[in-house]
C-alpha cells in the first residue's frame, strides 16, 4: 500500500503549526484485517472496545482523549459477578505496577526540595540494610531497575504464601528485599518489585509520614484524584471492583493478595479511567514537579541493556517509573513516541500510554487475570492498546480475533471421549510446553474437582515426567495425592522429592502426613 503524507500549515494564535496526516492511496487496499479510522475516531473506538469485551477476555473501563480532551470513554463487563454489579467510568480498579510511576514522582519531588539525592544509596536512609549491598545501590539504581537485587515475585512460595501475609515494612524488607544480588548495580536492567518496596520505605523515612499520606497530600489531593488511593483489603472501599481470574473453564475470584506488605510502593494503587487522565494533564505541567525533574522519568537509562526475559536489547527504554519507546505502525510505517506503563496484578490488568508528541493518552483498566503461567487476558489487554493507540493516531487499526478453543478444553473433550493417555499422546503431538513447567495443573485441578481424581492425579504425573526436578510439581503431585486418599502414590513422589531436597520441611511434612495416613 502506498501512503501519501499532507502537511497542513495552520496558524493558531499567531503560532504556525505543521499537521501531518495519513491518507491511502486509491490504487491499493489495506491488508486484510485492517481498517481505515475514518472521519471519526469516536466510532472506531467504540467497535474496538466492544469487540474485544466480546471475547470475554476483558472487563473494565477505557478512555481515549486527543488534543487534551476525552474523545471516548466506555466501560464493559461486571464490577462484581456475583452480585450482577456492572463496571462504570468512575469503578475502582488496581493498577498493580501502573503504581511505580506515582513512587517515583515522590521521589523526584524529594530530589527536587533537596532532602534527597539521585545518588544516594539506600544505606543512608536505612541503616538496618545490608551494608555489602546497601552501600552499592542508588535510589537512581532502584527506580531505573538497575539495582541487582532479586525480585520477590519470582520465588516459589510468593504467590502462594509470601503474598498471602501481613508484614510490617522493616520486615519485608529484610527478609524479601535483600537477598544476595543477582547483578551488579548499574549494569543491568532487571524488571525489581523489591526495589519500590525498598523506596516507599525511604519516603516515609525522609517524610516522616506514610507512603500513603505523601500520595495524598502531594498527588491526589492537589490534582482532585478523588477516587484514587492506596488500596488495603481492610477498607471499605466504594465502587472498587472485584478481580477475578480468567481460566479455560470459566472465571473465578482472583486469589488474595495481602497489598500493604506487597506489592506496597511497587503495585498497590488503585485509580479510575478519569482520574489518570487528571494525572496524564498534570505531566504536561509544573504543578507537582518542574520540567528539569519531570524529563529525568521520562529519558531512558540506554546507558545499560536489559535482561534477556525483558526484551534483550542492548540499551534500555526504562526512565524512572515509565517506559519510553517509539513504536512504528506495521503498515504506514508512522513512528509514534509512546511514554508507557503497563500493570499485572491478582485479578487485575492495566495499560497506560502518553503519547506526547500527539497530545494524547490512552488508558485501559480490567478487572480479569489470568491463570498462572495463561497470557489470554494480558494479551488482549495490550492488543486493545495497541490498536487504540492506531485509532486516536489515525492510523489503520484491526479488530480482535475470536478466541480459539484452549489446549486444556481440548483436551478435557479428549479425555472424556477417549481417555486420558490418549490426551496425553495428543499433547506429545500437538501440545505446547509451559515454559515454567506444569503444563497441565490447570486442567488436573479441574479434573479432580469433577471428580476425575485418577485422570487428574494421572496428568499431574505427566507433568513430573516431563520435568522432573521441579520440585514445586512433586510438592503439588504429593498434596494432591493426600487430599484424594492416595498416600501411597503421594510417598512415591515424596521420595524423589526428598532426593532433590533431602532438608525441605515440606517434604518432610507431607511424608509424615503420608505415613500417618497409611496407617
Amino acid at each position: 500500500m502506498k501512503t501519501f503524507l499532507c502537511n497542513m500549515t495552520l496558524i493558531l494564535g499567531g503560532l504556525v503549526a505543521v499537521q501531518t496526516t495519513y491518507v491511502q492511496a486509491d490504487d491499493k487496499a489495506l491488508p486484510k484485517g485492517y481498517r481505515e479510522v475514518g472521519q471519526g475516531k469516536e466510532t472506531a473506538l467504540r467497535e474496538l472496545c466492544q469487540a474485544t469485551a466480546d471475547t470475554g477476555l476483558f472487563s473494565g473501563a477505557v478512555l481515549v482523549a486527543d488534543k487534551g480532551k476525552v474523545i471516548y470513554r466506555q466501560a464493559f463487563g461486571m464490577a462484581n459477578r456475583e452480585w450482577n454489579v456492572p463496571n462504570t467510568t468512575d469503578t475502582r480498579f488496581r493498577l498493580a505496577s501502573v503504581s511505580k510511576q506515582f513512587c517515583t514522582l515522590l521521589v523526584m519531588q524529594l530530589v527536587q526540595e533537596g532532602k534527597v539525592r539521585l545518588d544516594d544509596r539506600i544505606t543512608d536512609h536505612l541503616p538496618y540494610y545490608r551494608k555489602d549491598t546497601g552501600d552499592r545501590i542508588t535510589l537512581h539504581h532502584l527506580m531505573s531497575h538497575q539495582s541487582g537485587i532479586k525480585d520477590f515475585t519470582s520465588s516459589f512460595s510468593y504467590r502462594g504464601t509470601t503474598s498471602r501475609l501481613s508484614f510490617g515494612k522493616d520486615e519485608f524488607i529484610k527478609e524479601h528485599c535483600s537477598a544476595d544480588l543477582v547483578d551488579d548495580p548499574g549494569t543491568i536492567y532487571s524488571y525489581c518489585n523489591a526495589g519500590y518496596i525498598i523506596l516507599g520505605r525511604i519516603i516515609e523515612k525522609v517524610t516522616r509520614k506514610t507512603f500513603e499520606r505523601n500520595l495524598h497530600e502531594r498527588i491526589f489531593e492537589p490534582l482532585g484524584m478523588t477516587n484514587s488511593g492506596y488500596d488495603r483489603n481492610r477498607y471499605v472501599l466504594a465502587k472498587r471492583a472485584s478481580g477475578y481470574t480468567y481460566g479455560p473453564f470459566g472465571l473465578d475470584n482472583a486469589d488474595y493478595i495481602e497489598l500493604g506488605s506487597s506489592p506496597g510502593a511497587a503495585g498497590a494503587l488503585y485509580s479510575t479511567v478519569d482520574d489518570m487522565f487528571l494525572w496524564d494533564r498534570s505531566l504536561y505541567t509544573d504543578k507537582l514537579l518542574n520540567e528539569k525533574h519531570r524529563m529525568l522519568m521520562f529519558t531512558p537509562n540506554r546507558d545499560v541493556p536489559e535482561v534477556k526475559a525483558a526484551g534483550g536489547r542492548p540499551h534500555s527504554v526504562y526512565g524512572y517509573g515509565w517506559q519510553i519507546y517509539t513504536r512504528t505502525h506495521p503498515v504506514t510505517k508512522r513512528r509514534t513516541k509512546v511514554i508507557n506503563h503497563g500493570g499485572a496484578i491478582s485479578g487485575f490488568r492495566a495499560m497506560e500510554n502518553r503519547l506526547v508528541d500527539d497530545d494524547a493518552f490512552v488508558i485501559v483498566l480490567c478487572n480479569q487475570g489470568d491463570t498462572y503461567g495463561d497470557s489470554k487476558v494480558w494479551g488482549s489487554v495490550v492488543n486493545l492498546n495497541t490498536e487504540l493507540i492506531h485509532v486516536v493516531t489515525g492510523q489503520p487499526y484491526r479488530m480482535p480475533g475470536k478466541p480459539r478453543i484452549s489446549q486444556e478444553q481440548r483436551m478435557y473433550e479428549i479425555i472424556k471421549a477417549e481417555g486420558v493417555e490418549a490426551a496425553i499422546e495428543w499433547f506429545k503431538t500437538k501440545g505446547k510446553k509451559a515454559a515454567w513447567g506444569g503444563t497441565h495443573q490447570v486442567l488436573a485441578k479441574q479434573l479432580i474437582e469433577d471428580g476425575r481424581v485418577d485422570d487428574g492425579l494421572r496428568l499431574m504425573e505427566s507433568d513430573v515426567e516431563a520435568t522432573p526436578g521441579k520440585f514445586w510439581l512433586l510438592r503439588k503431585i504429593s498434596q494432591a495425592c493426600l487430599d484424594n486418599g492416595r498416600p501411597e502414590k503421594a510417598l512415591i513422589f515424596l521420595d524423589k522429592g526428598l532426593k532433590i531436597r533431602p532438608q525441605d520441611e515440606e517434604f518432610i511434612r507431607l511424608k509424615a502426613e503420608a505415613s500417618d495416613q497409611q496407617n
